[in-house]
């Protein structure tokens, strides 16, 4: 949907001032439009890294959740826009809005604004409410105008932070759209993509890329970078020195926002860096408190460490990868266990301390930042491709496992391995056509769900990889 650079600047067109290009160089015969689904975002690299391109530029860089926000406002009265700070929630709603307003500053119009919220909404709709947590009546001023204006597309809402629960505030169900903003993909941020989509790929009609050109030092330098749209000028340190210090704003300024003034923001620093000691592995909260004992000297209570959980899930630092089943209601001996993630894998890296090059002398400690990357860019993906999310599965005893699965709503599913090396891809797919893996996913679906014979069969075929020397016998077992 979005056309690819012709120049070395990102160009406008005559259609609401929209960029037509990416302001990248072009190499010749190298296509740079972005896919509407990238999940592949990493096969082909420019001249040029990224912070050198984007030197000296300050265009907006498309995102795919623009086309997720004209296709919210198409079909409700206002969209909230809810992601972490500095994640580009601000400039990607101005994209769409046809006025403004921000919240979080101290005018004689927000003074006003205390004693009437709906002084607001007047202006042109869409109507920007920037960091709208900031006045929390504005909320029901919102809701009540959408019913009384009885029109779609009227306000965006953007937050960085989900106030606490107030009986007075109404849900806005049915009027209101949220939509979940991530920091930018590898793809987003410039990286050219190849084509793909995961509607293709449970299609069966994804063809196989040619690999990558990109060294493992560029994928080091991209995710110490992160994926936030104000740094992506510059150098790799330079922007870790960044990330650590939002991880400081966000210890000792938001979190007593959300948490109340007299919050230790120590403790909550120490429960970020116990989470990326953690990342991208499947860990109880009892987990992230040994850890975080570990890392003060004095173990906390069990109910701190729950309680800055829903802290930082409310910030949006925290995204965890829920275990997937192969049913709705299983009762197969998965581990439920969610593995951890932080909302960008930046954040774990400035927590650890990682900077480049020590990343690149801990490949244990790469390989699983990597696979933090690769959910988080799923994750983008399976949300414009509208699929039912983004999961792990592993059993039990800890023997068989697949790093992603992403599950379509119609049940279709796609399993993932994250490798750091091409060399490590025999033995990736050798885990995905595990049969032992393969017999636990099929007794789920065989013996539990309510799919009728043909519907089954229909999608045991689609599985061309599946050995029918496991599939048969099931079929006969459980349909006798």
């Amino acid at each position: 949907r979005r056309s690819p650079a012709t120049s070395g600047s990102c160009s406008r067109s005559s259609e609401g001032g929209r960029p037509s290009g990416y302001g990248v160089i072009p190499t010749s015969g190298t296509d740079y439009s972005i896919p509407e689904v990238g999940i592949t975002p990493y096969l082909r690299w420019g001249l040029l890294p990224i912070s050198r391109r984007l030197a000296g530029m300050r265009t907006y860089l498309p995102r795919t959740v623009d086309d997720e926000l004209a296709r919210a406002l198409r079909t409700s009265g206002a969209v909230v826009i809810k992601g972490p700070r500095a994640c580009g929630k601000t400039e990607t709603a101005r994209r769409a809005a046809a006025s403004e307003i921000g919240l979080d500053q101290d005018t004689a119009v927000m003074a006003l604004s205390a004693a009437d919220p709906r002084l607001l909404l007047d202006g042109a709709t869409p109507r920007l409410l920037d960091e709208w947590q900031a006045v929390p009546g504005v909320w029901n001023a919102v809701r009540h105008a959408v019913d009384d204006r009885g029109a779609r597309g009227q306000f965006i809402l953007t937050g960085s932070a989900t106030p606490e629960e107030d009986a007075r505030r109404h849900s806005g169900a049915g009027r209101m759209r949220n939509l979940t903003m991530r920091t930018m993909t590898l793809s987003e941020c410039g990286a050219p993509a190849a084509p793909a989509s995961l509607g293709a790929l449970l299609d069966g009609a994804l063809e196989p890329s040619s690999g990558t050109a990109a060294t493992v030092a560029d994928y080091v330098s991209w995710m110490v970078r992160g994926g936030w749209p104000g740094r992506l000028d510059l150098e790799a340190d330079d922007a870790a020195e960044a990330v650590a210090s939002y991880v400081d704003e966000m210890s000792e300024h938001d979190y007593p926002l959300v948490g109340g003034p007299r919050r230790d923001p120590r403790r909550f620093r120490a429960f970020l860096a116990a989470y990326a000691g953690l990342v991208a592995q499947p860990a109880s909260l009892a987990a992230v408190r040994r850890r975080m004992g570990e890392i003060t000297g004095r173990r906390p209570a069990d109910s701190l460490v729950s309680e800055l959980h829903d802290f930082a899930a409310r910030l949006f630092l925290v995204e965890d990868q829920p275990a997937w089943a192969a049913r709705l209601r299983s009762r197969t001996p998965l581990i439920q266990t969610p593995k951890r993630h932080l909302a960008d894998p930046s954040l774990a890296l400035a927590l650890l301390g990682a900077g480049a090059s020590r990343l690149l002398n801990d490949p244990q400690t790469l390989g699983i930042v990597l696979e933090s990357q690769a959910v988080h860019d799923l994750r983008v993906a399976a949300q414009a491709a509208r699929m039912r999310g983004v999961f792990h599965l592993r059993d039990a005893k800890g023997r068989d496992e697949i790093d992603v699965v992403v599950e379509a709503r119609d049940g279709r599913w796609a399993g993932f391995e994250v490798r750091l090396s091409h060399r490590a891809v025999d033995d990736a797919a050798a885990v995905l056509r595990d049969e032992e893996l393969l017999r636990t996913i099929l007794e789920g679906l065989v013996r539990f769900s309510k799919f009728r014979l043909d519907q089954l069969l229909q999608f045991l075929l689609c599985q061309n990889k599946s050995p029918l020397s496991i599939i048969i016998p099931y079929i006969i077992h459980h349909f006798d």
